[in-house]
């Protein structure tokens, strides 16, 4: 049995600087550690108001070809973070009118599957799976500045048959 949140793959890889263009929301650190989780409506708010099919038109400026929700500026110390739905997408890409763009620096990073019942259940990084499966294979993240959590349609969407979807997580690392 899987457990909520399982990590069942990771591995290091090199990725390049790439651009999360899209939708912002920014709030407090002590609102989300006290159950204040906006990140669900927030994601519901952006696939009604249909942000993604703007930036699924840039064929030849999208990096990964799936919506992914970026945390970023935790690390500025004033308490409040950013979080970012949209897609990654290359250098020169249009930025849409209303919409932000954030340049996500080369990095080494923890690539990861997390395997969860519902998307709702990781409409966030699953900070404690990850950390662990990091710390596990001998690394470390104490210098993050952004990490991603992407949604690939083909294990995302589709349930298997236990009924588990996976959320695939970019971590940096030290």
């Amino acid at each position: 049995m899987v457990d909520i949140n399982e990590v069942i793959k990771i591995e290091v890889i090199k990725l390049p600087t790439i651009y999360i263009v899209g939708k912002q929301l920014r709030y407090s650190d002590d609102a989300l550690n006290a159950g204040d989780n906006r990140l669900p409506a927030f994601w519901d708010k952006c696939i009604e108001e249909d942000i993604f099919t703007p930036l699924e038109s840039q064929k030849e400026h999208i990096y990964i070809n799936s919506h992914a929700g970026v945390f970023l500026d935790w690390y500025l110390g004033d308490g409040v973070f950013t979080y970012t739905v949209g897609m990654l997408m290359k250098k020169d890409a249009a930025v849409p009118d209303g919409y932000v763009i954030r340049e996500l620096t080369e990095s080494e990073v923890a690539m990861l599957w997390v395997k969860c019942k519902e998307l709702n259940e990781t409409r966030a990084v699953p900070f404690e799976s990850t950390a662990e499966a990091i710390t596990q294979i001998g690394r470390s993240f104490n210098n993050m500045k952004w990490c991603i959590d992407l949604y690939d349609r083909s294990r995302s969407t589709t349930p298997d048959e236990n009924g588990y979807v996976i959320l695939d997580c970019y971590i940096p690392l030290d």
